[in-house]
């Protein structure tokens, strides 16, 4: 089966926020998929350490990460971002920070995300306004969502 880079990623984000929402469906079949159609990506053991994590095993969500990041995937820096994610849920808040400072100076969203999980929002550049802020685009006034405007 032939799958397109754009469809799996917009599947693994799909089956990421769907764990983390909550949703009862169980999105294991998902994330073995995502294992078996890009074995070179830690993408899907991520989603299942994510499954793990939401269930309130930590121990077992810990030992599918550090798998991740010992081995030869790509997708390393994410699993330890999560995994900082998972010692911060442990209360390990030393070893969360040990985890997120080893990422430092890697860049892109697992740096971003686990300086987010360690240090909170005030780290971080984007200020209540988010996204908008940095793309020059302004937030819609309180109320004004769903609405329509004519001109």
């Amino acid at each position: 089966m032939q799958i397109d880079r754009a469809d799996m990623k917009l599947l693994i984000e799909a089956g990421y926020s769907g764990v983390m929402r909550g949703i009862d469906t169980d999105m294991r079949p998902v994330f073995e998929a995502i294992s078996t159609w890009m074995p070179q990506f830690g993408a899907g053991r991520i989603g299942l350490a994510l499954i793990e994590m939401v269930a309130g095993d930590f121990p077992e969500a810990d030992r599918i990460l550090t798998e991740v990041i010992a081995s030869d995937l790509e997708g390393k820096a994410e699993a330890q971002a999560v995994l900082a994610m998972c010692k911060v849920l442990e209360n390990q808040q030393a070893e969360a920070r040990r985890l997120a400072e080893e990422l430092r100076g890697e860049g892109g969203h697992a740096e971003a995300f686990a300086d987010l999980l360690v240090n909170g929002a005030d780290e971080t550049t984007q200020g209540p306004a988010g996204l908008a802020a940095e793309s020059g685009v302004s937030s819609a006034p309180p109320g004004a969502i769903g609405q329509r405007t004519t001109t």
